[in-house]
């Protein structure tokens, strides 16, 4: 049997003289139609659907509304998807150049406009947000490309390029449901996910009651649409001919490839092997481990930046007293991880900022919930970094000298105004922007300002050297001191500067460096020491 090029699926409780009309609509485009019929409809439309599909799913109908979308994706066998909602409509331009669409090899998805028809189904609303809601409704049937956000009102998410259609589908929503059903719906998409706001105004209450807007500019359709709105709508009952299976699905089949899915505790088991042994590190060195990860718990895995739940690999640092030092930076899974399966994931690990021992402890941990506590520990040496910060005049010459002289030295250029240029050394913020932020040369008032400061900064350096937490400095004051804490020597390549701001910066800088351990000197990398 053949892969169908285009499989329609859609979400309905009916009604189904309607339902069905928009699929026979669909019939000779799409070479698979598979319905997923809310539990709350009759047997009558189950009948009547069963005609006009090739696949019905019963399935319990649970909050929100598209819980069952990436499990009915997963009944789809055809190359493409047309995901359309009950109330959805398109128009005779769209069904026309599907089997174009889903022939094409050089995008993954299609964004379609949808139109909202209003005030009944001969026109539609031309102004804005309604005459600009595209939707991501015909996508390359890929879960590898596919991502399906447990919140109302985010769509679903494909890689790669992709084509933006006005060939509309139509929305009857507005006409198919009463004021009293659109406000009931609206609340409970606000309940959701709260505050929202489109057009000026909350987003379901705007787009719902197009009735509170005085004015509003409307568009008649396409003759070839108005006829096809109009049959699909008014559609009357048929007798089923022939009937399709019709076949049933359980919440918990649903809720096991939901991304709002809830795990427990036994779905956060694991193992975790080192395949790497991390030893030694330079302080604040960045660098991979590899780690393998087994998946003993009951649910899959999602993977990636945005896969939900958020399951990541992480680390903590810990003092040599046990005692936590810092939490480290999450690396997604590469791929999804289902029960019993192992992935070896390679874990980004920055080294603390302070040379000493440290205990490195991996573990998985599911954002915003838990630790799994699948923990296995280390015992690492972080060494200094041969670090040299650059302050003041024209660095470059000094740098080339580095690179040749002394190439196992990082170099940091402190400046008042980061460089525009793309590559070059990293750079952090210098004292000036600190110590003088709104003060004028010559205003003897300001040095009342600038002597507050500089407290504080000695205050700070003082608490940093031994090992204490530290009230952020503003105005670039913090960075300047994370940077000289990470460094071990600070050469000053501009000579002594002229005017009392310029020596007092340049005196600071030097106080702060020598308080915290660098060695300080001028002008050259020889005079550093570094050979």
């Amino acid at each position: 049997m053949s892969t169908p090029a285009l499989s329609v699926c859609v979400m309905t409780a009916g009604p189904g003289p309607r339902v069905a009309a928009l699929l026979r609509l669909l019939r000779d485009v799409a070479g698979e139609i598979v319905v997923a019929l809310d539990d709350r409809a009759d047997a009558e439309t189950e009948r009547e659907l069963s005609a006009a599909a090739d696949r019905v799913i019963r399935y319990p109908y649970r909050e929100p509304v598209d819980r069952p979308l990436r499990w009915l994706f997963g009944q789809c066998t055809g190359r493409w998807v047309l995901n359309l909602d009950d109330d959805e409509i398109p128009g005779a331009e769209l069904l026309a150049v599907l089997p174009s669409l889903v022939a094409a090899s050089d995008v993954t998805h299609y964004w379609v406009l949808r139109r909202w028809l209003w005030p009944d189904a001969g026109s539609s609303i031309a102004e804005h947000p309604w005459s600009t809601d595209y939707q991501g409704r015909l996508v390359r049937n890929d879960p590898a490309l596919l991502s399906f956000p447990s919140e109302v009102h985010r769509p679903l998410e494909v890689l790669g390029p992709h084509r933006y259609l006005r060939a509309p589908i139509y929305h009857a929503s507005l006409l198919v449901a009463s004021r009293e059903q659109r406000l009931e719906k609206a609340r409970r998409y606000e309940a959701f996910r709260p505050f929202l706001r489109v057009a000026g105004g909350p987003m379901d209450r705007v787009f719902f009651f197009p009735e509170e807007r005085t004015g509003l500019g409307l568009e008649p359709l396409p003759e070839d649409d108005a006829r096809i709105v109009r049959e699909v709508l008014s559609a009357p009952p048929r007798e089923a001919a022939g009937v399709a299976r019709c076949d049933n699905a359980t919440a918990d089949e649903i809720d096991r490839v939901w991304a709002g899915r809830e795990l427990g505790p036994a779905d956060r088991r694991a193992g975790l092997e080192l395949l790497d042994e991390p030893r030694t590190l330079r302080a604040a060195e960045q660098r991979t481990f590899d780690v393998e990860v087994e998946n003993r718990g009951g649910a899959s895995w999602p993977p990636g930046e945005r896969g939900d739940p958020e399951i990541r690999l992480s680390y903590q640092w810990l003092r040599p007293d046990g005692g936590l030092l810092e939490y480290g930076l999450r690396t997604p899974l590469p791929a999804e991880l289902a029960p019993g399966e192992r992935q070896v994931v390679p874990v980004h690990v920055r080294a603390p900022d302070r040379a000493g021992r440290y205990r490195l402890r991996f573990d998985l941990v599911q954002e915003q919930v838990a630790w799994f506590g699948c923990d296995v520990d280390r015992e690492v040496e972080v060494r200094p970094t041969p670090r040299v910060a650059l302050v003041g005049g024209d660095p470059e010459p000094i740098l080339a000298r580095l690179v040749h002289e002394a190439p196992e030295f990082e170099p940091v250029v402190l400046v008042s105004v980061p460089p525009a240029q793309r590559f070059g050394p990293p750079t952090a913020p210098d004292l000036r922007e600190y110590l003088l932020h709104d003060t004028v040369a010559g205003r003897w008032a300001d040095w009342l300002p600038i002597l507050a400061r500089t407290a504080a900064l000695r205050h700070a350096v003082a608490r940093r050297r031994r090992g204490r937490e530290v009230r952020p400095l503003l105005h670039g004051g913090e960075a300047f001191l994370d940077t000289l804490t990470a460094s071990t020597h600070l050469l000053l390549v501009a000579p002594a500067r002229r005017g009392l701001r310029e020596r007092w910066l340049e005196h600071e800088t030097i106080h702060a460096a020598r308080r915290l351990g660098l060695s300080v000197a001028r002008p050259t990398p020889a005079d550093l020491g570094l050979r």
